[in-house]
This record gives structure tokens, sequence and C-alpha cells, in this order.
């Protein structure tokens, strides 16, 4: 599974259209042939960092996720609702989505 993680900080103004952008973003997302998942998480540090997990199971569908009209959408109204660029990890992963730790976590 090729994985993305990317971090936003949101305007803090621009907190209510962010929370709707990205419900729909979401939902766009899970309904892509290629997506394995989709998670969001928000900062216990800072209220208006945003974070999103994506997993795609190849690189064709990483491409149909970045040529979406969802995707282009979401991307053209990142400069008026965050608060700098937005950065990224990505990572391949073995595992097909989600698995359990380990009960012995040097297991792996």
């Amino acid at each position: 599974m090729l994985l993305s993680v990317v971090k936003f900080t949101v305007r803090p103004e621009q907190d209510a259209a962010w929370l709707s952008l990205i419900e729909d973003f979401t939902k766009a997302t899970r309904a892509e042939p290629g997506n394995v998942l989709i998670e969001w998480s928000k900062s216990v540090d800072d209220p208006h960092r945003y974070v999103v997990i994506e997993g795609y199971t190849d690189p064709e569908a990483l491409a149909a996720h970045t040529d979406s009209e969802h995707f282009r959408t979401t991307m053209a109204a990142l400069p008026d609702m965050t608060a700098g660029a937005p950065e990224m990890l990505s990572a391949h992963s073995e595992h097909d989505g989600w698995s359990p730790i380990p009960a012995d976590p040097h297991q792996r």
C-alpha cells in the first residue's frame, strides 16, 4: 500500500469552511476504487492543525486520486484556508490496511 501523510495548519477564521471542504473530499476519496483508507486527526497541541493519512493500492490509484476533480478543488482552496504550505510524508507499507498491534511490540 502507498501511504501519504499530510499536515495542514488551517487559518482560524477558516475552521468551518475547512471542515466542510475535507468532509466532501473525504467522502469522494473513499469512493475511489483504489483508496484503501483516509483518516483525519486534529492536533492536541494546535487546534488548527490537521493530519490526513491516505492509503492507495498502487501508483495508478494514487495517480487517479491526484487527477480527480475533488483533489483539484481541494488543492485550489488551500492557499486561502491554510497558514503556509502543507507538509507531507510518503511511504510504502507491506500491509493492505490497518493491522492490530502485536502482543509483543518487538514482533512485526
